[in-house]
């Protein structure tokens, strides 16, 4: 079968693009032909002001996009597309294209979006769901797209243009596949069809298999902080976790729009544990992060899902998170890791010297996050699960 994948990539990259490359390669090892489309956000970066400029008008309604795949569209027959993340660079051009060449169509629910436009359901603090509320012009008063009123009254207004086409949350597809149970609550509570959304967990990256140094003997004293370095994620309390553990290590291994402000208040603290080894890909990934003792992933939004747990037990290390939305799905409290609020340093800190003390304690739980990984989370499982969902919605007829 001939399927299209369709997805605008991150700047920073992120758990939809490592999404994107294992479903097409575990597409390809099922016997199907994958051809992939969209750009790289990272080309914004790359334009002068008048191209951004023009850009930015293109984000409304993107006929380039459109163009591009109507020609990929009319030079080969599909018999499937599976839609991950549209903005800005492809907006909702793509499912009029779509539709207009009959290709069935699967959208992923990876985030908030579709009542959501910065996608994290998270302002100020505190869940928001005022987007929902306010026709969606929230996104725009706010500026909650890239903390900009350009890009957040773009995104705006190729929302009213979706809502205009019929595409009230911004999507037009005969099935939805949730990365979580959580996902897929939060999607039927906001209007979308329960009968026609499936669940399938992400795989993570062995990433155990891309070591290029063994693993050490005995675990070091440090703490790995993995993924986008952005308000939501809760960053600024890694720092405050280092600040009660100067004898360990603290990496932050990202990037995103917080890194400066993170690298100027570690060092306004004096906080010489701290180190930024950037967003890392390839062997350097595992080689930065597989000898910590422990992942924190203190994400003040609702997770989806988050793809740094599973990555995080394929090296056998446990993790300590807040384990908000999706991510209560993947950690077992006390088992594979530790699920705790972020509001009380001092009470982790405690907590992570208790668990090096405890060595037998730690062991087992090293040896329980990588038989989590290898049970639920690993590629051989999520092709079948694949393969499973796949073959439902095609025999239920939604496609």
């Amino acid at each position: 079968m001939r399927i299209l994948v369709c997805n605008n990539s991150a700047r920073h990259g992120g758990g939809t693009d490592a999404f994107v490359e294992a479903q097409s390669r575990v597409l390809r090892q099922l016997g199907h032909q994958v051809q992939a489309f969209g750009p790289d956000n990272t080309l914004i970066d790359q334009m002068s002001g008048l191209a951004k400029g023009r850009l930015l008008a293109s984000s409304f309604y993107s006929l380039p996009a459109k163009r591009v795949l109507h020609r990929l569209l009319a030079a080969n027959s599909y018999s499937l597309a599976y839609v991950h993340n549209t903005v800005p660079l492809i907006t909702g051009s793509i499912y009029d294209e779509l539709t207009r060449h009959r290709v069935r169509t699967v959208q992923h629910l990876h985030n908030h979006r579709g009542y959501c436009l910065s996608s994290y359901a998270y302002r100020s603090g505190k869940h928001c769901d005022l987007c929902v509320r306010t026709a969606f012009t929230a996104c725009a008063a706010f500026r909650c797209y890239r903390r900009s009123y350009a890009a957040s009254i773009a995104l705006t207004a190729a929302r009213f243009i979706d809502c205009s086409r019929g595409r009230a949350t911004g999507y037009r597809a005969d099935a939805f596949i949730a990365n979580s149970v959580f996902t897929k609550e939060e999607h039927v509570r906001h209007g979308f069809p329960d009968e026609r959304i499936w669940v399938l967990h992400p795989s993570g990256e062995d990433l155990a298999t891309s070591l290029v140094t063994p693993a050490p003997r005995a675990p070091r004293k440090k703490i790995t902080c993995v993924g986008s370095l952005i308000t939501q994620k809760g960053v600024y309390s890694v720092l405050d976790l280092a600040a009660h553990l100067p004898d360990w290590e603290v990496d932050f291994i990202g990037d995103g729009s917080e890194h400066a402000r993170l690298v100027r208040q570690a060092a306004l603290r004096r906080l010489h544990n701290v180190r930024f080894s950037g967003r890392l890909s390839g062997p350097a990934k595992p080689e930065a992060w597989h000898d910590s003792f422990i992942t924190v992933v203190p994400s003040l939004c609702l997770e989806t899902f988050g793809l740094v747990v599973p990555e995080s037990y394929s090296l056998s290390i446990p993790v300590l998170s807040t384990g908000l939305g999706g991510m209560a799905e993947t950690i077992r409290d006390g088992v594979t890791g530790f699920i705790r609020p972020f509001k009380d340093a001092a009470d982790s800190a405690t907590l992570l010297r208790a668990l090096w003390e405890d060595g037998g304690r730690y062991a087992e739980m090293r040896r329980a996050a990588r038989g989590l990984y290898d049970a639920e989370y690993s590629e051989r499982g999520f092709s079948k699960g694949l393969a499973l969902v796949q073959a439902a919605i095609l025999e239920q007829g939604l496609v």
